[in-house]
């Protein structure tokens, strides 16, 4: 349990996960009032005690409109709780869009997302790498790493190429059951790797591939400044969205819950893990 995922516990959970997964209970002990003492004595407070408002979240949410324009109001309340240390209620959230932003609140309603099935047997049975070439024309490439059964994002790179196979080997010797990713030379690698690792720690999968295939110039003084700034941009975002509760979908049958919370601990939420160790 990271410092970041406890944004979606409560002092009682809190201290529920403490005692069974990180305190020897047998010589030591934590109790609510004592953890609230702690919490408090660290400047920690809940909602409530912060009593944000509509007007003293603008300027927060000004500048985070900046770099997500299309974040929804639970995406807002992890981006302040993780950016900028604010925890706001979902109520002043939907009353800051309504006031600010109707627009987009009137486009959220309109339900013109369509649903895909995905299915995966449990932590680690899968993970899935892609990159992204959108930016290449601004003489940057991303490479994305996802574990889907759990949500967690494992890395997301940004290089001046998203072809640099060492870059990619090096975010992907973790052995897992399987990997997947779209065709192309840059993920040839990744299948190799993959295979290798399976293959010596399991010798009866020799001979079968260990991996899933779905069908310029640059300004380096550019990349030397912006690439560190862009890295640490996308390293925030993984990390907030790995300790933040996805919204509740009754059509979904796979975990619901806190990614980072599915993924380093799948037996709280009746999952299999299938790590190679």
């Amino acid at each position: 349990m990271t410092e970041h995922s406890l944004e979606s516990l409560n002092d009682r959970a809190i201290i529920r996960t403490l005692r069974e997964k990180h305190i020897d209970t047998e010589h030591y002990g934590i109790g609510l009032a004592k953890f609230r003492e702690i919490r408090e004595s660290m400047g920690l407070q809940h909602t409530c005690q912060q009593g944000h408002t509509v007007e003293s979240i603008r300027d927060a949410m000004m500048d985070i409109r900046q770099m997500y324009p299309k974040a929804g109001i639970r995406e807002v309340i992890s981006l302040l709780f993780h950016e900028k240390n604010m925890s706001v209620s979902r109520t002043i959230v939907s009353s800051y869009f309504a006031i600010f932003e109707p627009e987009l609140v009137h486009e959220c309603k309109a339900r013109c997302l369509k649903r895909r099935r995905f299915w995966a047997a449990g932590v680690n049975d899968l993970f899935a790498v892609n990159q992204h070439v959108k930016w290449l024309r601004f003489g940057l490439g991303l490479h994305t790493g996802i574990k889907p059964f759990s949500g967690h994002i494992m890395w997301i790179h940004v290089w001046h190429s998203n072809r640099n196979l060492q870059l990619i080997y090096h975010t992907t010797l973790i052995p897992s059951k399987n990997s997947v990713s779209d065709l192309g030379t840059k993920n040839f690698g990744i299948a190799n790797a993959q295979t290798l690792l399976r293959q010596h720690y399991d010798p009866d999968l020799r001979g079968m591939l260990q991996h899933r295939w779905m069908r310029f110039k640059k300004i380096m003084v550019f990349c030397w400044v912006f690439i560190p700034w862009l890295q640490h941009k996308l390293d925030v975002y993984r990390d907030c969205v790995n300790n933040t509760a996805k919204r509740h979908d009754r059509n979904k049958i796979l975990p619901h819950g806190v990614p980072s919370l599915i993924y380093d601990s799948p037996q709280d939420f009746n999952a299999l893990d299938f790590k190679v160790t």
